[in-house]
């Protein structure tokens, strides 16, 4: 049944572009570091409890953190062409 509350969060994007890239480093870099997708983890519980209806602040403040271990991901392994 419909009830208006969101479930999911749907990216869609070009196989390929930096977006896509960008993600999987940084999922292959939480898959690397088991310290660091801890840590993200818990960030993500603390943000979840203190904005539980800001949605769009609440992945603005996500933001931060996904944007310094993608670097350190391309830093680390650079990816290779899909």
């Amino acid at each position: 049944p419909r009830t208006g509350r969101r479930t999911h969060h749907v990216h869609l994007a070009p196989a390929g572009c930096r977006f896509v890239r960008e993600r999987l480093a940084f999922r292959d870099h939480l898959r690397r570091h088991p310290d660091d997708a801890a840590r993200y983890a818990d960030l993500k519980r603390r943000l979840a409890a203190r904005l539980a209806h800001e949605r769009e602040r609440y992945h603005a403040e996500k933001n931060d953190f996904i944007q310094t271990l993608t670097a350190q991901a391309f830093r680390d392994s650079p990816p290779s062409p899909l």
